[in-house]
């Protein structure tokens, strides 16, 4: 016959107690020695659960004989009660007396025009701030009282300890949905939810965070018990899964109302895109953190993870939860039209906050689940790469920052620049040289910050980049030789920049081609023909350019009159509808100097050819060449002048023959 055998495995820590009562309760069993214990996780996890569920027995037993030993049983418990009670009308009492020197407005109260979302941010953390506040008063009236009234028993004040750390928790968190929701308050509200969704927000997070509280409360009375001994172990799992649950619930119940937010629409979000894929599925990633908490929690309550995973267990929803608010309120911010007007210092500033607070919760989040991120781990594994990803975190938000700031500044720079305007005619206008040279400082800012960025975070995780600096220089030098075409394209790209030779938006005619600059790379521009052709011309082919979008552009133009036409008169006539077209209103600050004649300047047959001319803007010269025409002609047939027209005279009969007299002509 076979015979069957059941090996427990114990930690290799185990303490002589803990291994008398595995005897005890298993007297057939075969307890692993050490070596075995560290070769298999898997029995490890066994053997826990099974002492948890053995252990769970003895219970009843163990409260029994801590609440025999609670100093004043019951009536020490009232005092307890009555000392948070008298706390929060001190609070309370507070409050109402800083209500009295407040005005309504402070906290967004009253009727009036939406105020924007710089506003509701100001005025939710000031609500925010002041209710934390009254926190720190209602925690210090509370540890003042319970001194008074309760007896001095060490036991009793870390029972009191307890309870007050898990309602400061829970009202600390009640104290943030508000802030978000503000039901009563929309213009203190920091999330742009309609009055429907804020009362249902705030009524789940509400009903949540109490039923966190009352969760907490339990596990600090059973923790003063008899601490992580293996009659408590079974309920403070069940009290770690039921908080884990509660949170997620949280969390599902309310994901409606946010994909609103991301996704705005009358009607359920459908997922439209990949912004409506993620607003239909957003919770499902505070569900999945949440139930590594809850399984790290039950792993520390096994003592699979060491006393300082069971002591670090903390309010991970919490951080996530203020995490979440600190970076959306910094987007918000940052996307206001006021804060982009600062520059980009400010923006930059802004971007590196949020890089800030992502870093510090994801190190707050390591330290609750028992893990030191900023200290280095020499045991090696998974979690000695810890320190060296956060300080490569650290870096890549530096680097973010240093690129969204320069990015903008270079932008709000060139957008200093005047407007081009072609005039409706393709011969481009006068560009800004920012303008021309943004791109170009732009990529090459990117470049440096994205490089620099990628070799300090690789050294940071522990990567030697001494090859990948001394091959990016090998390959430099081998490019340098292999393309001396390309060379010498972006080194006379950048003489022309230097020089000034042309810009962005204005009409060039080179050697190999001409048309408006569209776009400036570090090799070639690219010229838009007027009749619609791109020319894409390399720097090195360009030979001499002309411009003719620069200061300002002479425009010439002759009609003819017959040889009896009062040549004076028709002078004063082309000042006049030069003096009409300064005043048009139409062509203000585009009209450098104003149409004039230049005279007869030629004679042609029997008519006298006048010369006009006039100065503008560049790209402004057929708009107003236009305007002069249709002047021109009506200050012509006032005076009854007609623009002169060759004939042409046809005699009847044979070629050569002379004309008789009478005939037709």
């Amino acid at each position: 016959m076979s015979s069957e055998s059941v090996v427990l495995t114990l930690p290799p820590d185990a303490s002589e107690e803990l291994i008398e009562r595995v005897k005890t309760a298993f007297p057939d069993a075969t307890l692993a020695t050490e070596a075995a214990a560290s070769g298999s996780a898997h029995l490890e996890l066994e053997a826990a659960l099974a002492l948890s569920v053995v252990g769970a027995g003895g219970l009843g037993g163990v409260l029994s004989d801590w609440w025999s030993a609670l100093p004043g049983g019951a009536s020490s418990l009232f005092l307890l009660a009555a000392a948070m009670l008298a706390a929060y009308a001190v609070e309370r009492g507070v409050r109402a007396l800083a209500a009295r020197n407040t005005p309504t407005e402070a906290y967004g109260a009253g009727d009036g025009p939406t105020p924007s979302l710089f506003s509701r941010l100001q005025l939710g953390t000031h609500w925010l701030i002041g209710r934390l506040l009254s926190l720190v008063i209602f925690a210090v009236a509370a540890r003042l009282i319970g001194r008074v009234v309760l007896p001095p028993e060490p036991a009793l004040r870390d029972l009191g300890l307890g309870i007050l750390a898990a309602v400061l928790f829970g009202r600390a968190a009640i104290g943030f949905i508000d802030a978000l929701t503000a039901r009563d308050h929309p213009p203190r509200r920091m999330m742009a939810l309609s009055d429907h969704d804020a009362a249902y927000v705030f009524r789940t997070g509400f009903t949540i965070a109490v039923v966190l509280i009352a969760l907490r409360i339990l596990r600090v009375f059973l923790l003063e018990a008899a601490g992580n001994a293996p009659e408590t172990q079974l309920a403070l799992i069940v009290f770690a899964l039921a908080n884990g649950a509660a949170s997620a619930a949280f969390f599902v119940l309310i994901r409606e109302p946010v994909a609103r937010l991301m996704v705005p629409s009358d009607g359920a979000v459908e997922a439209s895109g990949w912004m409506g894929w993620l607003a239909s599925r957003w919770h499902w990633a505070f569900v999945g953190l949440i139930t590594v908490d809850a399984v790290l929690k039950v792993l520390g309550i096994l003592g699979m993870l060491g006393q300082e995973a069971l002591d670090g267990t903390g309010p991970v929803v919490f951080v996530v939860m203020v995490a979440s608010l600190a970076v959306a309120s910094l987007a918000a911010i940052r996307r206001q039209p006021e804060m982009e007007a600062r520059g980009g210092l400010w923006l930059g500033a802004l971007v590196l906050a949020e890089g800030c607070v992502i870093l510090g919760a994801s190190v707050l989040l390591l330290k609750l689940w028992g893990i030191d991120p900023l200290s280095p781990n020499t045991e090696g594994g998974l979690t000695s790469l810890i320190p060296g990803l956060v300080e490569a975190g650290m870096i890549v938000a530096v680097g973010i920052a240093l690129w969204r700031a320069s990015a903008i500044l270079i932008s709000s720079s060139a957008g200093d620049g005047d407007d081009a305007d072609d005039g409706g005619d393709g011969m481009g206008g006068e560009g800004s040289r920012l303008d021309t040279v943004v791109p170009i400082l732009r990529g090459f800012a990117l470049t440096v910050i994205a490089v620099t960025t990628a070799m300090s975070a690789l050294a940071a995780v522990g990567m030697n980049i001494g090859p990948l600096l001394a091959s990016a220089g090998v390959v430099g030098l081998a490019v340098g030789f292999g393309a001396q075409k390309l060379v010498s394209d972006v080194i006379s790209g950048l003489f022309y920049l230097y020089e000034d030779a042309f810009r962005l938006g204005e009409y060039v005619v080179t050697d190999a081609g001409k048309g408006t600059v569209e776009r400036i790379s570090i090799r070639s521009a690219r010229l838009r023909h007027h009749n619609g052709p791109i020319y894409t011309v390399p720097f090195s082919a360009m030979g001499t350019i002309q411009n003719h979008s620069r200061d300002y552009v002479v425009m010439k133009f002759s009609f003819q009159v017959p040889e009896d036409t009062d040549v004076e008169m028709v002078r004063k006539l082309v000042k006049k509808a030069g003096a009409e077209l300064a005043n048009d209103p139409e062509l203000e600050g585009k009209l450098i100097a104003p149409l004039k004649s230049q005279g007869a300047v030629s004679i042609q047959g029997r008519s006298f050819e006048i010369g006009c001319k006039f100065t503008a803007r560049p790209g402004q010269q057929f708009v107003i060449r236009r305007k002069a025409y249709v002047a021109l002609q009506r200050a012509l047939q006032n005076a009854g002048i007609e623009l002169f027209a060759p004939t042409i005279t046809l005699t009847p009969g044979e070629p050569g023959a002379p004309l008789a007299s009478g005939a037709p002509t």
